[in-house]
């Protein structure tokens, strides 16, 4: 088990935990900005751009359950190499067409497999780090994220330009598949991992009944800034789209604000381990309603940068925040089954942020899905700062 040594004590995990969970995101990330892009220049509307964007989150909030069962009873890592390579197959089924139903099918397939990798690498670390070094090891996940995310989200307009939206899908593919190799070797002695394989624990609803507090308290705010997080990685690609920005300009924007937050993740870290996790949430999710407003005033590439900037900023500062309300509320029995029900909770906002951002301006425009946006984030602080309290055993906590 990981000792007091901070970021460092967490370099064994780096190519067996840290890899796959990127190699997951950057294949989403490319999705992401990818697919609203290809159904706009298809001649879809934004409800339909919406739709297939948001339809990874749906797939993801899908297969939550059943990943946790799974990964109880397999072991985290062949659920991990299961997951990936149905990223892979779901990527190859999208590249053969630009139908909207096939491509948001194939999202939602991509999505459950990337819930199966990030969900089977939590279940595996949460019970190796003691809860004084839960909070760093949360948000390197988050950083990981972060940085393989601002890799996807630059490249993924970019590819759109130069190679096509196909091959664009082929490319996501090629991402997840980079994390197979990281977890062959778990998936072939699963007696060496830490999570329990087997039978013999409490059921997936025993885990939900006992824990039902904890869930609602981790996964509705997961579900508040879920549904602000996911609205806004959707918005922003419209909003360049709506000032007749090119596909490559739209995800080099896009990505300057995963970049701003991809070098905050150290600091969220510390500050939830040594002054508590509202410490860090309040003041970062804060800013990410404020970034939306930002958004509101923009009618430039300048302008959605700054506004980007700002969010990139307070999602930084949240880097690995839910993974780590999660698994402080996590009990020590069923611990994949719990972070799986607490996973479909924080998930319906990933289905939820694209459906408000398409629903709102599809009728009353884009500013107005911003607001929106914004208004659920407050939303979603009051009930961390009233309801759920302080989870960790941070110094200040």
């Amino acid at each position: 088990m990981a000792s007091g040594q901070g970021f460092r004590s967490l370099a064994p995990y780096v190519w067996p935990i840290y890899g796959p969970w990127m190699a997951a995101s950057l294949g989403m990330s490319i999705l992401l900005v990818a697919l609203p892009i290809v159904m706009v220049d298809e001649g879809h509307g934004y409800g339909v751009a919406a739709l297939v964007a948001g339809a990874g989150g749906a797939g993801a909030a899908i297969g939550a359950l059943p990943t946790g069962w799974s990964t109880d009873r397999w072991g985290p890592a062949r659920v991990g190499v299961g997951a990936l390579t149905l990223m892979v197959a779901a990527a190859v089924v999208m590249a053969t067409t630009l139908e909207p139903v096939v491509l948001g099918l194939g999202h939602l397939v991509f999505g459950a497999g990337s819930l199966g990798v990030m969900l089977s690498r939590q279940a595996d670390l949460t019970p190796r780090i003691p809860v004084t070094l839960r909070g760093r090891a949360m948000s390197l996940m988050g950083g990981s994220m972060r940085f393989s995310v601002f890799l996807g989200t630059a490249i993924g307009g970019v590819l759109v330009d130069v190679v096509g939206a196909r091959w664009t899908f082929v490319a996501a593919g090629l991402g997840a598949a980079i994390g197979i190799p990281a977890v062959l070797p778990g998936a072939r002695r699963p007696e060496a991992e830490v999570a329990p394989v087997g039978a013999g624990g409490p059921g997936l609803w025993a885990v939900v009944r006992r824990n039902r507090r904890g869930l609602l308290h981790a996964g509705l705010f997961g579900m508040s800034s879920m549904t602000t997080r996911e609205g806004r990685v959707v918005l922003l690609p419209l909003v360049g789209v709506a000032l007749d920005l090119r596909p490559s300009t739209i995800g080099l924007l896009v990505a300057a604000g995963y970049g701003a937050d991809l070098l905050l993740f150290p600091v969220s870290g510390s500050i939830m381990d040594r002054f508590g996790r509202r410490a860090a949430m309040i003041p970062a999710y804060g800013l990410l309603a404020v970034g939306l407003l930002c958004l509101v005033a923009a009618d430039s590439a300048t302008g959605v940068l700054l506004a980007g900037l700002v969010m990139g900023l307070g999602n930084g500062l949240s880097s690995g925040s839910l993974f780590t309300l999660s698994s402080d509320v996590a009990p020590a029995e069923g611990t994949a089954s719990f972070l799986a029900a607490a996973s479909l909770l924080t998930d319906g906002g990933r289905v939820l942020g694209p459906l408000v951002v398409g629903v709102v301006a599809e009728r009353w425009g884009l500013d107005t899905a911003a607001v929106v946006l914004a208004c659920v984030m407050a939303a979603g602080l009051l009930w961390l700062g009233l309801v759920v309290g302080e989870t960790g055993e941070g110094e200040g906590a």
